[in-house]
């Protein structure tokens, strides 16, 4: 049976966002037809919210076109999967996940500040309204043995782990994915009953350069999807292929 795990991290969607790679993956997913797909969280970038950026970054930013962007592009995901479903009896239907992460909490906290608010702006209901399960930020998601948050917390602090794949799998002593990092990075280790154990940074999924980074928006960015297989021991495990935004939009792109 296709177990296959399509994740997706750090779409990083405001109102003004280049969206042909979500339209391009939708086509991908369609293709392939994965049996999970996980938003690993950040898809809203909500650069209006934003405590690190001057006032002269945010003067025209907006949150009605920070939330209609990323409300937009959300829908791109699945669009393909919607417009062939609508032809057919028989149905593709896979899991959908979504993990908030610190972007989404950016506008969690700035209700709780302006409480007058609550009720009038909820990510997290109109990603249940697309069909999708929704997961708090920083709680983790268990999945096929695979550990997803949105970033991999230090337990002392509750900040996220930095630095290399192997310093994350020398803290986590199981599978997980996370994004949050804006690089691709990937580790594996097995112990001797051949039973395996990997760790994911997913990096980012966004065509934009974010200004704030310089000369530092080089790094590679597209999305993971884990194929599903049996090992020779009899433990269920994943071959991690990373799809760049480059490839998708070469092969899929219109």
């Amino acid at each position: 049976m296709n177990k296959d795990i399509v994740i997706i991290a750090d779409t990083q969607v405001d109102g003004t966002s280049p969206t042909d790679h979500l339209r391009a993956l939708s086509l991908y997913i369609w293709k392939h037809k994965p049996k999970h797909i996980i938003h690993i969280g950040d898809h809203w970038d909500f650069p209006s919210l934003s405590t690190y950026a001057s006032m002269f970054e945010r003067e025209n930013s907006r949150l009605l076109s920070d939330l209609q962007g990323g409300d937009t592009a959300f829908k791109l995901i699945m669009e393909e999967t919607d417009k062939q479903n609508a032809k057919r009896k028989k149905q593709y239907s896979p899991t959908l996940d979504f993990t908030m992460g610190n972007h989404e909490y950016r506008l969690k906290r700035y209700i709780e500040n302006n409480p007058i608010l609550e009720g009038c702006f909820d990510v997290g209901s109109f990603v249940k309204g697309e069909g999708w399960n929704v997961h708090p930020y920083l709680v983790p998601f268990w999945l096929e043995g695979i550990c997803f948050m949105h970033f991999m917390p230090n337990a002392a602090s509750g900040r996220a782990v930095g630095g290399g794949i192997e310093n994350k799998l020398n803290k986590f002593p199981h599978s997980f994915v996370h994004g949050h990092q804006q690089q691709f990075q990937f580790g594996r280790r097995q112990n001797l009953e051949g039973r395996p154990h990997f760790g994911i940074c997913a990096g980012s999924f966004y065509m934009h350069d974010e200004a704030y980074r310089g000369a530092c928006n080089t790094e590679i960015r597209g999305f993971v999807h884990l194929k599903s297989f049996q090992n020779r021991y009899g433990f269920a495990d994943h071959d991690a292929e990373f799809v760049s935004l480059e490839r998708l939009l070469i092969e899929y792109g219109k």
